[in-house]
């Protein structure tokens, strides 16, 4: 009896460890870039660090300094911000803001440039916690960062499944604040304000209201003057499970505008703004479903010198069909049309993630994309995501827009881009290497550099 006790112990606990050992292997990373075989010529800004698209800025301007935020996609999935000095051409460094931090590519920082020259580093783990960290730098190469700090949410976030994803950093100098924006309140778009310029933030408040039935969540991009104006764009829930309509609306002294000054409500008085009340700028299928199709999912979100909005996003056909479309406001009325064949998804149990589309947010007419099909015709060649760019007027379309490619022929994939624009230079960044998920991935930001003026 003692011995079939013993043998029967062996073998659950051989199995425990087979089991064990397989979910090990599961979630290990696979996603590799051996960097010695790709010989591009691109300037690498940042090592091992891939970022999401729904928090921002993700990288910015000081100066001579490039200071980018993300995280590694295998090892301890470190948050990372890194400082590269464009006078000197050199990477400063890699601080690691948070160690063991998920490895997740939406838990990379955001920025924001504080009145004394130093910056604020924002972030949070995906889905996870009710609280986000942040850290202010302390040296004038932004390779040095003060001591973490959290704000707790827990008091606001009621439901034990809302937790805290996606920062965004944008100032209201005519209120005195600065705004964090992320998903919070009932999964959905919530801010909460600092009038210190950071080092301590305020209550939550619920900004988008979701009108899916079931627990789903506006997806959200924004952009600010930096003075008295919050320009959103927004979608119904995210596209895996919802054929989205595509949203805008303007967020200043407290209430909600249409592009043309419409006044929509009060958030203080009328509470979230809802979909159903928001400015329509794309319709999709509006159908329910997993993996819907015609659904829209917003990618850049940028204002012109006049205060009016361009919005890029994307449209899901397929997992093997994604376009690319841009939506712009002339002062009387929206122009919105197709302006590049996005090609396949990044992969399959999430179709509509693409290589993306993004703005310049000085000089809106200049864009770059990602796709692996040639953006003009759709046709498949064959190869990897590669960046296009092109000048992009609104009446332009697929059938007169010419993507110059930017990257051609590369061994891996060239995914997501970000331009950022002080008037003086043009940085064009993007994420380099091996992509399988949102969770496993081995990749470089590189991008390149002009001058635009003095």
């Amino acid at each position: 009896m003692k011995q079939t006790q013993t043998i029967c112990c062996f073998l659950m606990m051989t199995a425990l460890a087979v089991t064990s050992a397989q979910a090990k292997k599961k979630a290990d990373p696979v996603a590799e870039y051996d960097r010695t075989a790709d010989r591009h010529g691109f300037t690498v800004f940042l090592e091992n660090g891939g970022w999401c698209w729904f928090q921002d800025p993700r990288a910015v301007l000081q100066g001579d300094y490039l200071v980018i935020g993300g995280v590694s996609g295998n090892g301890s999935g470190a948050a990372l911000i890194g400082s590269y000095d464009l006078k000197q051409n050199k990477p400063l460094g890699r601080f690691v803001a948070k160690n063991q931090f998920n490895r997740d590519d939406h838990n990379a920082p955001a920025f924001y440039a504080r009145p004394d020259g130093s910056l604020l580093a924002v972030y949070a783990r995906h889905g996870w916690e009710k609280f986000h960290y942040f850290r202010i730098s302390t040296s004038p190469d932004f390779t040095q960062w003060g001591p973490e700090q959290r704000i707790q949410h827990a008091a606001f976030l009621t439901d034990k499944k809302d937790k805290v994803t996606y920062m965004n950093l944008y100032n209201m100098s005519a209120e005195g604040k600065l705004y964090n924006f992320y998903r919070g309140v009932q999964y959905n778009p919530t801010f909460c304000t600092s009038t210190d310029q950071g080092r301590t933030w305020g209550e939550d408040t619920h900004f988008i209201q979701s009108e899916v039935q079931g627990r789903n969540r506006p997806y959200a991009r924004y952009a600010g003057n930096g003075k008295d104006t919050i320009y959103v764009s927004f979608t119904d829930g995210h596209p895996h499970v919802f054929g989205n309509n595509l949203y805008y609306a303007e967020f200043r002294g407290g209430s909600f505008y249409r592009a043309d000054g419409t006044l929509i409500k009060s958030l203080k008085t009328a509470g979230p703004l809802r979909p159903s009340e928001a400015e329509l700028i794309y319709h999709g299928s509006n159908v329910k479903v997993h993996q819907s199709t015609n659904a829209a999912w917003t990618s850049s979100m940028v204002f012109d010198e006049k205060g009016y909005p361009h919005i890029g996003y994307t449209v899901h056909l397929s997992a093997r069909d994604l376009r690319y479309r841009i939506a712009s406001w002339d002062g009387i009325k929206w122009h919105d049309r197709e302006v590049a064949f996005g090609g396949k998804c990044l992969y399959r149990s999430q179709t509509s993630y693409t290589g993306l589309i993004t703005l310049d947010p000085k000089d809106t007419s200049y864009v770059v994309i990602s796709t692996d099909v040639d953006p003009n015709n759709g046709m498949d060649n064959g190869g990897k995501h590669e960046i296009y760019r092109a000048r992009v007027g609104q009446a332009d379309n697929t059938q007169s827009i010419r993507w110059e490619p930017v990257t051609e022929n590369s061994p891996v994939r060239n995914i997501r881009p970000v331009i950022l624009n002080d008037g003086i230079r043009r940085v064009v960044l993007w994420n380099r290497g091996d992509y399988q998920s949102y969770t496993d991935y081995d990749l470089d930001t590189v991008g390149y550099e002009e001058v635009i003026g003095e």
